[in-house]
């Protein structure tokens, strides 16, 4: 039985990944930062990920044969320094008998010249873009280049944001005209499951074939979980506001890869609808 240790266990990707790995067979570790109620599967494990020593101990301790770093540090002023202190420490401590997966983002680039291939040079126009690029150039092993992670539950922060507004009776103001390539978080724990046993490396784009605006993606996934979306939401353009406006990604390669065909959101609402909403199919 192999032993997976992921970094994040209670983030979007990282708790859906967990499920997946113990279903599929694996042990898994997990950590988490700061809330560990959020861990839905695995053994949960405290660690900062900037601090040397709790990272030695971690992977020491855990002896795992594949680490997906799925963790995301808290945004700060130093959030681009701790990104790359934290990827660099699990490529200094992971041994050379085991295999390292980093996810990065389409978020590395400026949205000008899309759809974005892995070899596609970077130019980032947030902290958040540019210490996934800086983890891009620095760090071996296999990088995964991903988009929106979305989940048809409350919990996912794709949907939460929304939610937390509807509660409070404010209305949704969503780009139609910001693209992305959103991918269901069952779909991407089940590619990355996929690559922790393949001897892939480099930069692999991994994401939704279907280039979505966030509004369609936001209207969608409120009116999967019952909602009548049109009457929340305010149609609004990017234009502006500073953000990339097309971060559109080519995953021919990942195609070509996989075991099973990355899914559209058509089809990732299909598939969840036939397991009631539950994440395990």
């Amino acid at each position: 039985m192999k032993h997976l240790l992921v970094t994040g266990g209670s983030g979007d990707l990282g708790s859906v990944l967990c499920e997946r790995a113990l279903a599929a067979g694996w042990t898994v570790t997990t950590t988490y930062l700061s809330h560990p109620e959020k861990v839905r599967a695995g053994t949960p494990v405290y660690c900062n990920l900037t601090d040397p020593e709790a990272v030695r101990r971690l992977i020491e301790e855990s002896a795992p044969d594949v680490i997906v770093h799925s963790a995301i540090t808290e945004l700060s002023p130093n959030y681009e320094m701790a990104t790359g202190i934290a990827a660099d420490l699990l490529w200094r401590y992971t041994p050379n008998t085991a295999r390292l997966i980093l996810l990065s983002s389409d978020m590395v680039f400026d949205g000008k010249a899309a759809p974005y291939t892995e070899a596609a040079p970077t130019n980032p126009l947030t902290p958040y873009g540019r210490a996934k690029a800086h983890m891009e150039k620095s760090a071996p092993g296999l990088i995964v280049r991903t988009s929106l992670i979305y989940d048809f539950d409350v919990r996912n922060k794709q949907v939460s944001w929304m939610i937390a507004k509807l509660r409070k009776g404010e209305r949704l103001r969503l780009f139609t005209d910001e693209l992305r390539s959103p991918i269901w978080a069952v779909d991407l724990a089940n590619a990355l499951l996929t690559l922790a046993e393949h001897d892939v490396s480099g930069i692999l784009n991994v994401s939704g074939p279907q280039r979505m605006s966030r509004y369609a993606l936001g209207r969608g996934l409120l009116v999967a979980l019952g909602y009548d979306a049109d009457a929340y939401i305010d149609t609004a353009s990017q234009v502006g506001s500073g953000r990339p406006p097309d971060l559109t990604l080519d995953i021919t390669r990942a195609q070509t890869l996989l075991e099973r065909p990355l899914l559209s959101f058509t089809q990732a609402q299909a598939a969840w609808e036939k397991i009631a909403g539950t994440h395990v199919f």
